[in-house]
């Protein structure tokens, strides 16, 4: 049996432009220890896993692996001690194809071919990864399974996962649960996670709070993730949005993304779109949105449409964040434009001191907040929001359901596009569920999710399910 990863960390420090994020941190771990670890958005969790895989330097402090400081250039098996899944999956691809991208790091990591091969098929199966498309043509949640079992293939002493669950579905999920236990026995693992009930599983779980690392107690996690009230939707209004018989594919002359899709949405709905990773929720948002155009249907629009798309750098690109959330308004020669950036910025809990800041060294959390916003200050009819509470803390959770309540009650609409059912039970009233590019529910969302059957069919977590 594999017994290594001992890890210790002592007086580590750590700046961004001369603004410290780390202070003191003293982590002490033993072979084979599993901890989570935990904090706001933008409290320097991720920037601390990066300083264990070697990949940040600390301003001061040592880190030490297995007895080895990880900065002795003498040392060259340092990296094929560390499996690494980066939160946003995309930050960890290299290859044109599924699997090449798995047999990356077990190749680098100098494991025999014909085990390769093997482990390879075996995440393939667990994992139920669409081998058919590159990597970066799969959806969010694909992605998310394949950054997974790439780390998994590589077989290291040391695991840090970043956030992994946070764009998963159901089977996803699962799948991750179960991996984690198959290398438990034998591998340190660090986990970042804004779940407690995934914290709840490890050793220890650890909190960064104002720079410092401080071992959690029960009081912890009742700061941190207070229940949710259910809100209360007004009455649907006028019709915002119609689709008739919408079908859709990327590569003309292929099988169908979507299939024979119809819908419509109404003033003050707050509205969930469910289903397994790949199903076509994204393609359906950016249909509706305008992004892409159907091949087939029709769509009657009476609204103005934003998206907050499921990776929020995607839709950053300005020098700071405030340019960021004023281009929108101003190409749509709205009045006001800073007022409403302004505003839009501080209902999602981002303030002033980052305004000037670029928007690319905010944390995953903190992108996805000043992407919710640029949409926000659009002012649109109908907000989609994909994947909205992924890698978001409980504030920020908090804040955007706040923004979801604010939308209904003002006659406007929202469309949820989520993997969190738990969430998704307290704030929309109606949700739509598809499944292989059709939709096959439409309905009471309480009524979904109280059908375990129908829930396990469409590949998401019923009420009564446990998962994360």
């Amino acid at each position: 049996m594999k017994r290594a990863g001992k890890i210790f960390l002592e007086n580590v420090y750590f700046e961004y432009d001369d603004s410290p994020i780390l202070r003191n941190i003293y982590l002490a771990l033993d072979e084979g220890e599993k901890i989570a670890l935990m904090g706001e958005n933008g409290s320097g969790k991720t920037t601390l896993s990066l300083i264990l895989a070697g990949i940040f330097k600390p301003s001061k402090g040592s880190v030490v692996i297995d007895g080895v400081s990880i900065w002795d250039v003498s040392e060259k098996n340092f990296r094929k001690k560390i499996g690494y899944v980066f939160q946003n999956p995309e930050d960890g691809f290299v290859a044109d194809s599924v699997f090449r991208e798995l047999a990356f790091g077990a190749e680098n990591f100098a494991l025999p071919s014909d085990e390769i091969i093997i482990r390879i098929k075996n995440l393939i199966e667990k994992f139920e990864i669409d081998t058919e498309k590159s990597p970066l043509e799969l959806s969010g949640g694909m992605k998310a399974r394949l950054s997974i079992a790439s780390a998994l293939a590589t077989g290291a002493e040391i695991f840090i996962l970043d956030e992994p669950e946070s764009f998963l579905d159901l089977r996803g999920k699962k799948a991750l649960i179960s991996a984690i236990d198959d290398i438990a026995a034998e591998s340190t693992i660090i986990h970042i996670t804004q779940s407690s009930k995934i914290a709840k599983n490890y050793d220890s779980t650890y909190f960064i709070q104002n720079g410092h690392l401080k071992t959690a107690n029960s009081k912890s996690f009742r700061k941190i993730e207070p229940p949710i009230e259910s809100l209360k939707i007004p009455a649907r209004g006028s019709l915002l949005m119609r689709l008739e018989d919408i079908s859709f594919s990327y590569v003309p002359r292929q099988s169908k993304i979507l299939k024979s899709i119809s819908l419509e949405i109404h003033q003050g709905e707050v509205i969930g779109l469910v289903g397994s990773s790949g199903s076509g929720k994204t393609t359906l948002a950016l249909i509706i949105a305008g992004i892409l155009k159907s091949q087939k249907g029709f769509i009657d629009k009476k609204c103005r449409v934003a998206i907050a798309m499921q990776f929020p750098e995607r839709q950053l690109f300005a020098d700071t964040v405030m340019e960021d959330v004023m281009y929108g308004p101003e190409n749509l020669h709205l009045p006001d434009a800073r007022i409403s950036a302004e505003k839009s910025l501080e209902a999602v809990g981002i303030f002033s001191e980052l305004w000037n800041c670029s928007p690319f060294l905010l944390s995953d959390g903190q992108q996805r907040r000043v992407g919710i916003a640029g949409v926000l200050a659009v002012q649109p009819d109908l907000l989609i929001l994909d994947e909205p509470f992924a890698t978001l803390d409980f504030d920020g959770t908090i804040r955007v359901i706040e923004i979801i309540k604010n939308f209904a009650q003002s006659g406007k609409a929202v469309l949820i596009i989520t993997h969190n059912t738990n969430i998704l039970s307290k704030i929309a009233h109606r949700t739509v569920a598809m499944l292989n590019g059709t939709i096959i529910y439409d309905g009471e969302t309480k009524t979904l999710l109280n059908d375990k059957d129908l829930c396990e069919r469409i590949g998401i977590a019923s009420i009564d399910d446990n998962y994360i």
